[in-house]
């Protein structure tokens, strides 16, 4: 007789297409399920097509809205209506005879609806804290935020697992109370067929830079957390001291109006470049292989130390040095003067120290580099990631509780 197939459920906000730029591991995760489970994708719709291997592997159900991850609003009022739904979305889980549930991201109340409304047989990944980027300003935010955190918590404590991007998110979390041996530490995976070095003159080229300019590079959403005003008022400050130096900023988000008001305020319109978002990803690979320094920048809140960051992970695959700030989860990958230097967040003289270093050392950024590409192979491997992810969702579906 034919085992009963297990059905497993990932629930995400963004929906599949955002979901894979995120995570480009998750077409191949659910294509890797499939094998031994039925999938099903919940979330809401977008501006991008859903993923082949995700239509060909899963059955996907849509909301009629997506998320403008410009917008700061926006990102509020659509994340309100998905939590909303989630009682809903679990009733259907259950119809459906769902095994498993997955949430891939740290929504605030969503465990604790998952729990709830569908059952106990619920994972999801702690990373990036949402209350904590959104909800820290003094005063009802704040108390908010903090509220949130302690009701979250609480459910955090009775999953049977937890998913995350970093080391450190485990050692926080034992400290919370959550059991360690819950905890699942899977670091982010790169898909190298699209973020890999390429010819650099070329690149270079493209985005105006000449061969004898140093190229600061960053990428992603901004938003406050970022740091990337505290980035500007540096370059500003080393402005006379390294002419050459360029900062090649890629992305958009709710600090982009704010970001070049400053950068107009402080005279260095002319050596800052904003390109908003890139039309696909091979130009975001390009972009970074027009750099000549890779920046990972947080200011240093509590769940900065959570992940791995996006920047992080590109650059390194692109061969480029890392000029970090220093927190737990990239601490664990960048390793100063072997594939990369540190900063700490909030000491932005050490930051201009360190990149006038690079700067002015094309040999030590070539020897970072090539030690920070092969450790991105070690670290961000995709078919490691994605047999550790399905084997630990399949297990969840299939195995008796603790």
């Amino acid at each position: 007789m034919t085992p009963k197939r297990p059905k497993i459920a990932f629930w995400f906000r963004y929906g599949p297409a955002e979901h894979t730029e995120l995570c480009h591991a998750i077409p191949r995760i659910i294509e890797e399920l499939n094998k031994r489970a039925d999938v099903h994708y919940f979330g809401m719709g977008g501006p991008h097509p859903t993923p082949q291997k995700i239509t060909s592997n899963a059955t996907v159900h849509q909301l009629p809205f997506f998320v403008d991850r410009t917008s700061t609003r926006d990102k509020f009022v659509k994340t309100a209506i998905w939590i909303l739904s989630l009682p809903f979305v679990a009733r259907d889980c259950r119809k459906l005879g769902i095994d498993a549930v997955y949430i891939d991201e740290t929504i605030p109340l969503t465990p604790w609806i998952a729990q709830k409304f569908f059952g106990p047989r619920v994972a999801i990944t702690v990373a990036d804290l949402f209350v904590e980027i959104y909800l820290n300003e003094p005063g009802w935010k704040a108390n908010l935020g903090q509220k949130l955190r302690d009701f979250d918590l609480k459910a955090w404590r009775t999953l049977p697992v937890i998913m995350t991007r970093a080391k450190a998110t485990r050692d926080f979390l034992a400290k919370q109370g959550v059991d360690p041996s819950r905890v699942v530490p899977i670091y982010d995976p790169c898909d190298t067929t699209i973020y890999r070095p390429v010819d650099r003159a070329a690149a270079r080229k493209r985005f105006g830079y000449s061969h004898d300019q140093v190229v600061l590079m960053h990428h992603g959403i901004l938003h406050p957390n970022k740091g990337n005003d505290r980035i500007l008022r540096s370059l500003a400050k080393l402005r006379s001291q390294i002419p050459q130096l360029r900062y090649l900023l890629v992305g958009d988000g709710p600090e982009l109006g704010n970001l070049k008001s400053l950068a107009k305020e402080l005279g260095i319109e002319d050596i800052v470049q904003f390109t908003g978002w890139l039309p696909k990803l091979s130009d975001v690979n390009e972009a970074i292989n027009a750099g000549d320094i890779g920046l990972v920048m947080r200011i240093g809140q509590q769940s900065d130390d959570f992940h791995m960051t996006g920047a992080l992970v590109h650059s390194m695959a692109c061969g480029l040095p890392i000029l970090a700030a220093r927190l737990g989860g990239v601490s664990e990958v960048v390793t100063e003067d072997e594939n990369g230097l540190f900063f700490p967040p909030d000491q932005m003289e050490i930051f201009e120290q360190k990149l006038t270093r690079l700067a002015g050392d094309p040999a030590l950024r070539k020897r970072l580099g090539a030690a920070a590409l092969e450790k991105s192979k070690a670290c961000f491997d995709m078919k490691t990631v994605t047999e550790q992810t399905a084997d630990m969702l399949y297990n969840l579906a299939t195995e008796e509780l603790p």
